[in-house]
């Protein structure tokens, strides 16, 4: 008999994903670049259903088989066109070349075919009492149901290593141009994504252990649980995220950020800088006149500085800011207005009584957090040790 609190998860799960999916599409502007991640739900969704179909709808379940196995498929592609779609600097939409991505999906189309046309007999024994195959077409079925089940494991590790990848590059791409990456847009993108790789994690944890031991690591209810938690908060954070991780206009002829196999066009590097007029001398003007605009009217105070206000204060162009931070001064620009906000913190831990969040917020940070990071990575300490440890130093 089937768990009882198995089916309410799985039914759960199910539910959330169809309430989620119309909201997800009803924010036009978002409708594009949310239909891979609808997709990759509506996947989720229909193998979730697994259990209810087998139970409730036996007669159906060889047609759901059929289904499920084609959804399975969607998943990897489905989430790196979704990342791609947020993280791309120009505007993205779906295109007929993006099919690349369903490779697999040709395969296990042409294996779902051969689930339908098995006998019912075949199929319920291979499907429901999980039975070894004895008729030469059952065999070569499984046979083929296994390679692609290897293939696939192979395309979610792939997936994962692609996701994380771009996502690094992304966020050292972002740095170029904002002194914040702590605003609630940034923060869902973030949660979103880790709640992505908990779930690919979660597959190639569970589905590879449990072959490899040959059987089960987590008991069904765990696992369904487990399941229902992290597409909760795939669909919570993706609410928030109402547009694209997109870079201002002004922005976007430095670097553009292309492609679903984490291959980068015009990246921060030197090679962009090849043709620029810049020169040394200039150079020099230039940091001269960022120094000045951050001294005198101490614009990194401003939590949402960016190199366009920078640029604007300066009268230099982004693109030359953004050249000269890189090569002259070998910062980001988010790690340079960084590094102003940590000289004026210094001051204020030493001089004031002041909470280390009242510091982090009046020097310029969104989060405590980023302040602690930025700090112990300018002076090797946080910002508490380095209070103790400079007012030590004058009562000796």
């Amino acid at each position: 008999m089937t768990d009882p609190i198995v089916m309410v998860l799985s039914a759960m799960l199910v539910g959330q994903i169809v309430l989620s999916v119309p909201v997800l599409l009803s924010h036009q502007r978002a409708r594009t670049f949310r239909l891979p991640l609808v997709l990759f739900l509506s996947a989720c969704g229909v193998l979730a259903m697994n259990t209810l179909v087998q139970t409730f709808l036996p007669t159906w379940y060889q047609a759901y088989t059929v289904f499920g196995f084609v959804m399975l498929f969607v998943l990897c592609p489905a989430m790196r066109l979704y990342i791609e779609g947020i993280t791309t600097v120009d505007s993205w939409t779906l295109h007929r070349s993006q099919l690349r991505a369903f490779l697999l999906l040709w395969p296990a189309m042409l294996v779902a075919a051969m689930i339908a046309v098995l006998p019912p007999e075949q199929h319920h024994a291979l499907f429901v009492k999980n039975e070894e195959p004895s008729a030469r077409f059952s065999i070569l079925l499984a046979v083929s149901m296994l390679l692609l089940i290897c293939m696939w494991l192979i395309e979610c590790a792939y997936t994962l290593i692609i996701i994380t990848k771009r996502l690094f590059v992304f966020n050292a791409h972002i740095k170029g141009y904002y002194s914040n990456l702590d605003n609630h847009h940034f923060y869902a993108a973030k949660r979103l994504v880790f709640a992505l790789i908990c779930i690919w994690i979660f597959v190639l944890f569970t589905t590879f252990l449990s072959n490899l031991l040959g059987q089960a690591i987590l008991t069904l209810r765990l696992e369904v649980f487990t399941a229902l938690v992290l597409i909760w908060c795939v669909t919570f954070f993706a609410m928030q995220q109402k547009q694209r991780l997109l870079l201002p206009l002004e922005f976007q002829a430095a670097g553009t950020l292309q492609g679903t196999d984490g291959t980068i066009v015009n990246e921060l590097d030197n090679k962009k800088y090849a043709k620029s007029a810049l020169g040394a001398a200039q150079s020099k003007r230039i940091v001269s006149k960022i120094n000045e605009a951050m001294q005198d009217q101490a614009l990194f105070l401003d939590p949402n500085l960016t190199l366009q206000k920078l640029a604007q204060a300066t009268g230099v162009s982004p693109n030359y800011l953004s050249q000269t931070l890189n090569e002259t001064l070998g910062v980001s620009f988010f790690d340079f207005v960084n590094q102003w906000r940590i000289e004026a913190s210094k001051s204020h831990l030493l001089s004031s009584k002041s909470s280390v969040l009242n510091i982090a917020l009046e020097v310029g940070f969104n989060a405590r957090s980023s302040f602690y990071k930025a700090f112990k990575k300018e002076t090797g300490m946080t910002p508490k040790a380095f209070r103790q440890k400079n007012t030590e130093h004058r009562r000796v």
